[in-house]
């Protein structure tokens, strides 16, 4: 039976640095100070310089540049994004039309930050069952740099643009486990929609009338969020960790999500993975949704922190903790 492997991943970053510095500290009470939205010192901005479908073809063109793959010899593109350039219309056929793959087939996913690690799922059944021999995973998340009245919330001052690309053909196997689980009961705990505002109605997005796009956290609904982000986490990551036969202490490196700096340390406590034995980008890179596991793991590969024989290990999760992904791979 053919085998999936995960032969190479590159990161494709934005030009505009934005300092976090820079910006106003958050006022008392604000909910900017909660430690949720703490930990990020920059990240990147990629409208108006890139569109969606831009930043996606960048990283593919990347990837094959690194790997020597022909575009045309690609099979299927796998793509996550956030947001995309034309509502109801993905990009993934429009980025394949761009750097020549021509013989490609296309899936867009809407997973949300778990994104990535559901694409290497479907990826390896893909190349597994014999239907594809050579896929390529996208992430591209270009989405606070368009949300200008929110950028002036410090909610937004996690949130950065970023893309990813990653290769998967028929080798070795490199995917150990993988665990997704869905929990429909935290639905709408985290959205994006049109600004609430005190005496109006709630609107929906595609209302003429309609405020400014943001994210909202209700108080009582962000310790709702937190509370399921870290217990989902970890258990999908141990389960991951169970199904491969592995203990913690045998992870090379663990690579989660992006949200702050407080979550990643309980995330690695809770996980038993020091801090030692993961890497992270959300100080230099912020939250990317979709591609912040990609990115930090085609960073990790840049700093030489992940060598081949590796054992990594994955996790993540969406929205209120709707979607939760874990997965274990051997590099």
């Amino acid at each position: 039976m053919p085998a999936a492997e995960v032969v190479h991943v590159v990161n494709y970053m934005p030009e505009r640095v934005i300092k976090n510095a820079r910006l106003s500290q958050a006022t008392d009470g604000e909910q900017g100070s909660d430690a949720f939205f703490l930990g990020v010192e920059e990240r990147r901005f990629a409208s108006p310089d890139y569109t969606s479908v831009d930043l996606g073809a960048a990283a593919l063109k990347k990837l094959l540049d690194e790997t020597g793959v022909v575009a045309s010899d690609i099979d299927l593109i796998l793509c996550s994004c956030a947001f995309t350039d034309h509502l109801c219309m993905g990009i993934a056929s429009a980025v394949g039309h761009r750097v020549g793959a021509t013989r490609a087939a296309s899936i867009n996913l809407d997973n949300g930050c778990t994104g990535f690690v559901t694409g290497l799922h479907m990826a390896r059944s893909f190349v597994g069952s014999g239907v594809y021999k050579r896929v390529v995973l996208l992430t591209v998340v270009n989405l606070i740099s368009r949300l200008e009245d929110f950028q002036k919330k410090p909610q937004s001052y996690p949130l950065g643009d970023g893309a990813s690309a990653t290769l998967i053909v028929d080798g070795k196997a490199s995917i150990l486990s993988s665990v997704e689980r869905s929990f429909g009961g935290h639905y709408g705990l985290f959205s994006c929609s049109p600004e609430k505002r005190e005496g109006a109605k709630n609107y929906g997005f595609w209302e003429t009338e309609a405020p400014p796009l943001a994210f909202e956290f209700a108080p009582g609904v962000l310790t709702t969020l937190q509370t399921n982000a870290l217990s989902l986490v970890p258990n999908a990551v141990k389960a991951a960790l169970e199904e491969a036969r592995l203990e913690p202490a045998q992870v090379d490196c663990l690579i989660t999500h992006q949200p702050n700096r407080v979550f990643l340390r309980k995330w690695r406590r809770r996980i038993g993975v020091p801090a030692e034995r993961s890497h992270d980008t959300l100080h230099k890179y912020g939250n990317m949704f979709q591609s912040s596991i990609p990115v930090t793991l085609a960073d990790a590969l840049e700093q030489r922190k992940i060598k081949r024989g590796d054992v990594l290990a994955l996790g993540t999760f969406s929205w209120g903790g709707d979607l939760v992904a874990a997965m274990t791979l051997k590099w």
